[in-house]
């Protein structure tokens, strides 16, 4: 599951990265300026996952990413034909 994290300088961390039997994925990355309060930093979207679940998760997004450019194709016959 992705939830939201952040670091506390302005690197940027590798969208994939293995530790172990993990999996660290990392996507939607906003660099914050400068407060008072911080020094600049990224935000991210992140998922951790073992390796086996890595694997389930790229089969069923290469399955998703099949399915929506299908369904692109077929909204555009569609609006075509209107």
């Amino acid at each position: 599951m992705w939830y939201k994290t952040e670091n506390g300088e302005a690197i940027k961390f590798p969208e994939y990265e293995e530790s172990g039997n993990y999996v660290i994925l990392r996507k939607d990355f906003r660099l914050v300026e400068e407060t008072e309060e911080r020094p600049m930093h990224y935000e991210w979207m992140e998922w951790q996952m073992t390796k086996e679940q890595y694997e389930v998760y790229q089969q069923m997004s290469s399955l998703i990413d099949e399915q929506s450019a299908a369904l692109v194709e077929l909204a555009e016959l569609v609006s075509e034909g209107v």
